[in-house]
């Protein structure tokens, strides 16, 4: 008997066990035993099924709007014992040069985004003033060409890491004042504190650096060891820092992993010596009956007091309490996923756009809702406040528009009917600065201010490339930065 096995994707067997579709990704039933084990982020293609060959099971190219996490061509062999590849045996916490305690400081400013979309709750806000006007001031290419992070800027400097494994810090004339590199690709920008730069990297380490010199002070590996797999033509670790780090009074915080059947590592660090506070590996089988949980399938943010990030097809948010590490979500007993994502390291042509829903003084509300596969979008819309006592409805995080039947009617103030879609915002008291593309047979990049209180542009710049996910940031002289899609980084003085 098969009970969660859904539609008409074939079911496979070995000697040990039969797979087969379930209601959001793949069953594995054991047949000795005769129970199930849930591997969430993926399912098989209805024609074929998990191929079973040499060991190993294979799961064909597969996009749909089913709860899913992974896509392509997917394979997984036993996991043994998870050994190191030979020689690559480096010690978890890597000390840098020089004393690690004292550092050149910064230069003092105001204002600025040392850390993604401005705070650790990711709101894209600010509250300085946004240019009236700009003009390109300088233009930067990477040699390598390799897809930037977005920018973060502290003491008059601009860092950018890409994904070639490189962090750049830039002047104030966009001239490279220095460059480190990390052991692998870096997907989402470091996070500037205590004159330190703090980065996760696809190695599965965590690296600090000092912020005036690049000097190495120390790294971090919260992989649990250093295996490498091939993730679309590019070796990372089975466990990547791929959602970025962050920092909080005086603690880093990162998680390392992909899929929740390889497990999930969060750790939080101490900020200024790198030693471990707490680490937490069991996420991954918060439901060991069935062995599903959380997968690392977001960045890094603060919701309510707690470490957050987008968590799989089970868990649609995985939270963790900030002193101890205990994981807060519920277990789920059963082979069934509800929740869906295309987390942008993996598959930048489907997550690069973002959602905005922000909510003013006044009650009224800034909406743009971009879905996770990138192919749906509703107008960028200023809403009038909910009448008196009527609770916002929360919106699935991966999809964001609201379900069908269920969405809140609210008298529409002004939309963008421009069909623009949106890969980055700054949200100002009275303007947004916004990145992105228009048009359908030949997308054409722009970077535009909005007028908050009516919808119309103040001023439009078009891109020479495709902006990145949440590639536009603003620095303490209110000059705006944007990275590109194809290694450029753009920044916009005042005109």
């Amino acid at each position: 008997m098969m009970p969660w096995r859904r539609a008409c994707t074939r079911a496979t067997g070995s000697i040990d066990s039969v797979f087969f579709r379930a209601s959001g990704g793949t069953v594995r039933m054991d047949v000795a035993s005769n129970t199930a084990q849930h591997i969430a982020p993926m399912r098989p293609p209805c024609q074929d099924g998990v191929i079973i060959s040499d060991g190993h099971l294979f799961w064909g190219p597969w996009m749909c709007g089913c709860q899913l996490s992974l896509y392509g061509h997917i394979s997984l062999a036993g996991a043994g014992d998870q050994l190191a590849s030979p020689g690559s045996a480096r010690p978890q916490h890597e000390p840098g040069e020089g004393d690690i305690k004292n550092v050149n400081q910064l230069k003092k400013v105001q204002g600025g985004w040392a850390v993604y979309q401005g705070n650790n709750q990711r709101t894209a806000t600010t509250a300085q003033p946004l240019p009236a006007g700009v003009q390109p001031q300088w233009r930067f290419q990477s040699p390598s060409g390799a897809m930037p992070t977005a920018p973060v800027t502290a003491g008059g400097l601009t860092f950018i890491a890409d994904r070639s494994g490189v962090i750049r810090a830039f002047d104030k004339d966009g001239k490279v004042k220095w460059e480190q590199y990390t052991g692998g690709a870096i997907y989402f920008p470091p996070a500037i504190a205590h004159d330190r730069v703090y980065t996760g990297s696809a190695d599965g380490r965590v690296y600090r650096h000092e912020a005036a010199t690049g000097r190495k002070l120390w790294s971090y590996r919260v992989a649990p060891t250093e295996r490498w797999i091939a993730v679309f033509g590019k070796l990372i670790s089975t466990w990547p820092v791929a959602g970025g780090v962050l920092v909080e009074d005086g603690t880093v915080y990162a998680a390392a992993g992909i899929a929740h059947y390889d497990g999930t590592h969060v750790v939080a660090l101490d900020a200024l010596t790198g030693k471990l506070k707490w680490h937490n590996d069991a996420s991954g089988a918060i439901n060991e009956k069935v062995n599903s949980g959380v997968s690392m399938q977001g960045s890094m943010f603060l919701q309510d007091g707690k470490l957050c990030f987008l968590g799989g097809g089970v868990q649609e948010v995985a939270q963790f309490d900030l002193k101890d590490g205990k994981c807060l979500n519920e277990p789920i007993e059963n082979v069934r996923a509800g929740y869906r994502t295309a987390f942008y390291p993996y598959y930048p042509e489907y997550g690069n756009y973002v959602s905005l829903d922000h909510q003013l003084p006044d009650g009224r509300s800034l909406a743009f809702d971009a879905s996770y596969e990138g192919n749906r979008f509703n107008w960028l819309t200023l809403l009038a406040p909910l009448p008196p006592g009527v609770a916002k409805l929360p919106k699935d995080r991966a999809r964001w528009n609201q379900r069908r039947g269920f969405a809140q009617q609210r008298k529409v103030l002004w939309n963008d009917k421009q069909s623009r879609r949106f890969a980055s915002f700054i949200v100002g008291k009275k303007t947004i600065i916004a990145a992105g593309d228009v048009g359908n047979d030949q997308k054409i990049p722009f970077l535009a201010s909005i007028d908050l209180e009516t919808g119309k542009n103040n001023w439009v710049h078009r891109l020479p490339a495709q902006p990145i996910k949440g590639g536009a940031s603003i620095d303490s002289l209110g000059r705006i930065l944007v990275t590109l899609a194809d290694g450029t980084a753009v920044c916009f003085e005042k005109k």
